[in-house]
């Protein structure tokens, strides 16, 4: 039975995971047509500028949040079933506190070498910056969904993406709308507008995080008073513990994001090296082959990431009961389920890349 229980949690937290994902990275890849076609003649610098931002906004936040919420959700579920809450609520308290110091200071790096990575682009400056703000809410955004996922609660994980992501493309459509169809300002301003919409998604998920937990504070907070409350960690080690758990991540998805800023910085050294380009020619091939392609491909990661969300915390909790026996039935459930779903979706992927990437080139 209590096998049959986790296997319906694996199986409900994948399902709103990969739903909040995938609908997500949909969204991020259709909002494209409508902004690509408002930017007109300029479509492709726009999305040059653009992309640039976020190759290095990506650094920033992979330091700031990657690896966090697993890293909090594995702890969380790991003291959650020894009944130890009040130990989880501790570790989740000096969490937050750690990653809004984090964050404000990476804030602050961010804005202020803004006008030194620049590539002696000034436009780059204040979409660097706008980028910025975004630091200052998403750690704590990603440490409140980290939280629920320790208690195998993935519905405000999900649903929190989901408004991150609605709103973050309402402004942006609505700010690229005004400043360049109506107003008739440079296509710089709409980039500026829409990188910026990121501050405003991440604002809009923490809120509906936060009113989910003080929703359920009451009941968050019955499981603490009924705390065993025999482990004495300090907040020290509850963060060594935290960090532990999350520099894997960090090192994987900032050497990810590396890759992508090396391209960033060298492409157009090489491209003025290679051929007689104008810096308007390299920015439009740039966007195409580091803009355009990732929208799709991100959407089948997601799907991987999603479900290997759903898997940590109940494999933690199989751990911290020594269930070797629950260990392994739930980690080939997890592999099987993996391949179920990623292999027809890569598949499928390939089979359509080529008329989708070429429907994306001819807006």
């Amino acid at each position: 039975m209590k096998e049959q229980t986790m296997k319906e949690k694996m199986l409900r937290g994948s399902a709103w995971m990969t739903a909040g994902s995938i609908i997500s990275r949909i969204l991020g890849a259709l909002y494209i047509i409508p902004w690509y076609s408002w930017f007109g003649s300029d479509k492709l610098q726009a999305n040059a500028l653009y992309t640039k931002g976020y190759t290095v906004y990506s650094i920033f936040l992979m330091i700031a949040i990657s690896g966090i919420p697993s890293a909090v959700a594995k702890q969380v579920a790991h003291y959650n079933s020894k009944n130890e809450y009040g130990v989880s609520k501790r570790l989740f308290k000096t969490s937050l506190m750690a990653l809004f110091i984090l964050g404000a200071v990476c804030t602050l790096v961010f804005w202020l070498i803004a006008p030194f990575i620049s590539q002696g682009d000034p436009r780059m400056v204040s979409i660097y910056r706008s980028l910025a703000l975004a630091l200052l809410v998403i750690p704590a955004m990603s440490l409140l969904r980290g939280y629920f996922q320790g208690f195998q609660d993935m519905a405000p994980s999900a649903l929190s993406q989901l408004i991150e992501q609605f709103l973050r493309i309402i402004y942006m459509l609505l700010a690229t709308y005004i400043t360049i169809k109506v107003m008739g300002l440079p296509f710089e301003v709409g980039v500026w507008q829409s990188t910026f919409a990121a501050f405003i998604g991440a604002v809009g998920g923490t809120l509906l995080l936060v009113g989910y937990y003080l929703k359920h504070k009451k009941r968050l907070d019955e499981l603490v008073s009924q705390s065993n409350d025999q482990l004495e960690i300090t907040n020290k080690t509850l963060l060594k513990e935290v960090l532990y758990q999350a520099l894997p991540f960090i090192f994987i998805a900032c050497a990810m994001s590396m890759f992508n800023l090396v391209d960033q910085f060298t492409f157009p050294v090489i491209m003025q090296q290679a051929g007689a380009y104008s810096m308007t020619q390299i920015n439009a091939l740039y966007a195409l082959f580091a803009g355009n392609a990732n929208k799709l491909i991100m959407i089948v990661v997601a799907l991987s990431t999603a479900m290997a969300t759903t898997a940590i915390p109940l494999l933690s909790e199989a751990v911290a009961r020594r269930d070797s026996a629950l260990m392994k039935k739930q980690l080939l459930e997890s592999l099987e389920l993996l391949f179920f779903v990623m292999l027809p979706a890569v598949f499928g992927m390939a089979a359509v890349s080529r008329p989708a990437l070429l429907s994306i080139l001819r807006l």
